[in-house]
């Protein structure tokens, strides 16, 4: 299956544009119709006019129409593939403050103890292959296209090393927007605002605990969150993400299962189990997996690869089975 490539910011654009017509066609059909011969001349010029109008108005307010539903359906798949891919990019932007801080941390070890070790004179501080200082922890990364898309992730740490504030807004130059601020606290809880491309505000609480194993470290997070639209639904999401990561290879690898409660795109209340697994390395490398199911058993599989995204439906998605490339309706 070939990979999908959406520009939701030349979607974006076109939508703006095609109302931007639709305000002309308006302002033209409403403008003025009736002109004097001293406006206009003689010869019929003012009959002509009236009669013009009169007779294209009608085809002036379908063209109207028909232009604000072509806007609303480009800023509609604008808007949704914008969603998806910022959503992903906030999830990245924390996993990249994890891996930084865990790198940074495992980074000063070594340094700190090959310190120790130069101090007490069991080493060659000359050495060639002596562990390098870790330098500054990371705080702040920002992405700039050039074409005034740009994303920026800010990080805070306490005393041990440990993200305590992680902070990301997505900016493109249509003026799509997304922000995400998550707050962490030492007891293992945290607390987070989202608001994403469509004005939707999504508040989370959690717990989250660590485990350590050799080189491993496990982290079980416990999740509950209330997204509020601005029409005034109302949907409740509840899981738990548990991740693994290897502090020699840099891999982190995490799944996610979770029930959402709320109106679906059509208005209908109903449940959706979602299962998400991710992985990424210290080279990038990333994948991303979600599967939800709906209660009569149908749902969709997403798959985003590197930033390739694949997209299938399928009848019997809750056992993962029947699936078909998604196809885009008419």
């Amino acid at each position: 299956m070939p990979d999908i490539v959406v520009d939701y910011e030349l979607l974006n654009d076109v939508a703006k544009k095609a109302r931007s017509l639709k305000d002309q066609v308006q302002a033209a059909r409403e403008s003025k119709q009736e002109y004097a011969t001293e406006e206009v001349g003689a010869g019929g010029v003012s009959s002509a006019i009236l009669a013009y109008y009169s007779i294209w108005k009608g085809s002036f307010k379908r063209s109207e129409e028909k232009l604000e539903k072509l806007g609303g359906l480009y800023e509609g798949v604008a808007k949704g593939w914008a969603d998806w891919d910022f959503r992903l990019a906030g999830q990245a932007g924390k996993q990249e403050a994890s891996l930084a801080a865990d790198l940074y941390k495992t980074q000063k070890e070594i340094w700190d103890d090959w310190q120790k070790q130069v101090a007490d004179g069991t080493v060659d501080p000359n050495d060639p292959h002596a562990p390098k200082p870790p330098g500054e922890r990371p705080g702040e990364w920002t992405t700039d296209d050039g074409h005034g898309n740009t994303t920026t992730t800010s990080y805070e740490y306490g005393a041990d090393g440990k993200p305590t504030k992680i902070s990301t807004t997505i900016h493109t130059n249509t003026g799509l927007t997304a922000t995400d601020t998550s707050n962490y606290h030492p007891d293992g809880t945290y607390d987070s605002t989202a608001t994403d491309v469509y004005g939707n505000v999504t508040t989370t609480t959690g717990n989250s605990q660590v485990t350590e194993s050799g080189d491993d470290k496990t982290t079980k997070d416990y999740f509950s969150s209330v997204t509020k639209s601005g029409d005034g639904k109302e949907s409740t999401t509840t899981g738990t993400t548990t991740s693994v990561y290897d502090s020699i290879t840099g891999h982190r690898d995490s799944g996610t299962t979770y029930t959402t409660v709320g109106p679906d795109e059509d208005g209908e209340q109903g449940t959706v189990q979602g299962t998400t697994h991710s992985s990424v390395d210290i080279g990038g490398h990333e994948v991303n997996t979600t599967i939800e199911v709906k209660e009569d058993g149908s749902g969709t599989k997403t798959t985003v690869t590197d930033g390739r995204t694949e997209e299938w439906t399928s009848s019997t998605a809750g056992q993962d089975s029947g699936w078909e490339p998604s196809e885009d309706e008419d």
